[in-house]
């Protein structure tokens, strides 16, 4: 029960943090998560809390990376592979080499093996953290592509660089030979086993699709558990299981293609899903960091008081020096980022800011072992302490210099213009779809007035409802004397279907007549028990609903083009609602099994609003961020809709 507890406590300060961010945004999100953490330190379950590495690393980091894998532009990775690597591989290397020696220039006695390995922690950057502190600020297109292929790979080498420092201490001995063999093998051993499992499961998952078996409760765990039967079996083997995960993640990117062959439902569920996963896996990276908070600090004033000022020291020194690393590298092209000239020694100093340390650095310092040779292992709580510093510096610092050179991203949208351009798409997709769906009107009617729905979330006033009601009946009533008057049409028929529709009217009206008219319902319905054996009755009462079912479907057409012209804004919300009734009527009276007609004509809508968008867009009639907005919304009215037809087929 205890790690139930610890879990779901875990998960409260997420949501907590994540619901106080939207009020004071000016903050970045990941520092609630971090006072979060902190504040759970107080309870007596977290007292003390270590974090557990290979934990970590299975169930946070692996899931983390897979998906930031398989959301990378592969096209772009395969552009700047180079640079890439330049990044992630040299400059990383590099790195622990030059911090290594520094460190233990500054406090000799700390080995040296130990100050490589202190570097190696601190080296691998996180793009997670980077979009939660520059959540506020526009970052270049291209330095945050740079910094989204860098993380991908950079921790591999932290990792490698780190198991090989380690090594050497508990060891004694390092041969440079054999320390370029193993990186070589767990290098390119956890790419390959990454690549091969890849394919295997991408196989797998179009070979389910291919047979039927595309329900999100097989294909959606399918793709939760991918990652971490990735990372176990490249573990097994001795490799990088975190970059067998991203190799897989980056290989699901490039077959996406072949992936997106399966419903639209399935992708929208899968697509949701992957996006709450990661989103609370996120918040625990910094919560999880708030929590041991307390603990590296009780760990350090108890063993190394004296030196703590010279630790505080080094932090800074290593920041500083990571951050001016990164800076020369690109200034000076190593890793080319195409910047413009008059921009690039400007996305080099936010390149270099942007170095942000978080899940690796934090899993590897906590993995250093408790003891070595049945004595405490040395400096562990220095290089802890050390690592937690320099994390909180490399996020505070941007924190505080990024949004001083760099524009605010929120833009500001009159709620006015966005409704009036929401209305004109949802205009043009429903009239676009009577327009091209002419054997299918009723169904697209259905559709249409679905929609219509999206213009505003008020009700409409009862006056104007009633009043539209009794133009449309009227309509209705017209169209049926029509087949009348051209003899298409029984007039007893015509006659008790007219009468019908008073009725009904006088039932929106008054409640009292409303009551009449079930009673006498019923009593028919009762007339209709006692007769129901017999032959002619029945005969005549399936003729007759075959008849009432024509009348129904040519007043609805006609009511249904009624309704369908433009009107003012302002009646918009009543007609809506008319046709909502119009629509649940003919449902109920017409139940042709028309779900799946309906579900394309759906998909077929939205496609419509997406065009609509682009053409005024390209046009100059709506700005790009007009633009974009309206495309979130679509996309959040398809995914709703979707998601909601998933349920209702598993029910």
């Amino acid at each position: 029960m205890e790690i139930f507890y610890t879990v779901m406590l875990l998960i409260i300060a997420t949501v907590t943090a994540n619901m106080v961010y939207p009020h004071f945004p000016l903050i970045p999100q990941a520092f609630y998560q971090i006072f979060a953490g902190m504040l759970l330190s107080m309870l007596p379950i977290y007292n003390h809390f270590t974090l557990e590495p290979e934990m970590f690393m299975l169930i946070i980091i692996a899931p983390l990376m897979f998906h930031d894998g398989q959301n990378i532009d592969t096209h772009e990775l395969r552009k700047h592979i180079s640079s890439t690597m330049s990044m992630s591989v040299l400059l990383a290397i590099i790195t622990v080499i030059i911090m290594g020696y520094i460190s233990h220039a500054i406090i000799p006695s700390i080995p040296l093996a130990l100050t490589f390995a202190l570097s190696a922690i601190v080296t691998p950057t996180d793009s997670v953290a980077v979009s939660s502190i520059t959540n506020n600020v526009e970052m270049p297109e291209n330095v945050m592509g740079m910094l989204e292929r860098e993380s991908l790979f950079n921790d591999a080498s932290g990792l490698v660089a780190f198991s090989l420092a380690l090594g050497a201490f508990t060891t004694g001995t390092f041969s440079i030979g054999l320390g370029i063999n193993n990186f070589l093998f767990v290098f390119f051993g956890g790419l390959l086993i990454g690549l091969i499992l890849g394919i295997l499961l991408i196989w797998l998952r179009i070979r389910l699709v291919r047979n039927g078996m595309d329900s999100t409760s097989v294909i959606v765990p399918f793709d939760i558990i991918s990652p971490f039967a990735i990372y176990l079996i490249a573990e097994h083997f001795g490799c990088s299981g975190i970059l067998a995960v991203v190799a897989a993640g980056v290989l699901r990117s490039a077959f996406s293609k072949q992936i997106r062959l399966s419903n639209t439902s399935l992708q929208l569920v899968s697509r949701s899903t992957w996006n709450i996963v990661t989103s609370i896996l996120n918040g625990f990276v910094f919560v999880l960091l708030g929590v041991s908070i307390p603990t590296v600090l009780y760990d350090i004033k108890k063993d190394s008081m004296p030196d703590l000022p010279k630790y505080i020291l080094l932090s800074i020194l290593l920041y500083i020096v990571m951050i001016g690393l990164r800076y020369v590298w690109v200034k000076f092209s190593f890793a080319n980022i195409h910047s413009k000239a008059h921009d690039h020694n400007k996305n080099a100093i936010i390149s270099a800011l942007s170095g942000i340390h978080g899940t690796i650095t934090l899993s590897m310092a906590f993995s250093i072992p408790f003891t070595l040779n049945n004595a405490p292992f040395p400096y562990r709580n220095a290089i802890v302490f050390i690592s937690t510093v320099i994390i909180i510096l490399s996020l505070l610092i941007p924190a505080i210099v990024l949004p001083m050179i760099l524009p605010n991203n929120e833009v500001d949208i009159d709620p006015d213009e966005f409704n009036k351009c929401k209305r004109q798409t949802v205009h043009y997709a429903t009239k676009k779809l009577i327009e091209n769906n002419p054997i299918q009107q009723t169904d697209a009617h259905i559709v249409a007035a679905t929609l219509s729905s999206q213009y505003s979330n008020r009700r409409p006033s009862n006056k104007k409802f009633r009043k539209i009601m009794r133009e449309a009946n009227a309509v209705e009533i017209n169209s049926i004397q029509k087949l009348v008057d051209e003899n298409k049409l029984n007039v007893q028929i015509a006659n008790r279907y007219v009468r019908g529709l008073v009725w009904q009217a006088q039932r929106n009206r008054q409640f009292s007549f409303y009551i009449v008219i079930f009673a006498i319902k019923h009593l028919n319905h009762l007339i209709a028990r006692k007769f129901k054996n017999n032959y002619h009755y029945k005969t005549n009462y399936n003729n007759q609903k075959q008849a009432f079912q024509k009348v129904e479907n040519y007043g609805y057409e006609s009511v249904m083009q009624f309704l369908s012209k433009d009107h003012n804004d302002e009646d918009q919300m009543a007609i809506n609602a008319v046709k909502h009734s119009y629509n649940f009527r003919h449902k109920r009276l017409n139940d042709n099994g028309s779900a799946d007609k309906q579900n394309e004509l759906f998909i077929q809508a939205f496609q419509y609003e997406y065009n609509y968008v682009q053409e005024q867009s390209g046009l100059g009639n709506i700005d790009s961020t007009m633009a974009e907005e309206l495309y979130k919304q679509i996309s959040i009215d398809q995914l709703i809709y979707m998601q909601q037809n998933t349920d209702g087929r598993e029910k």
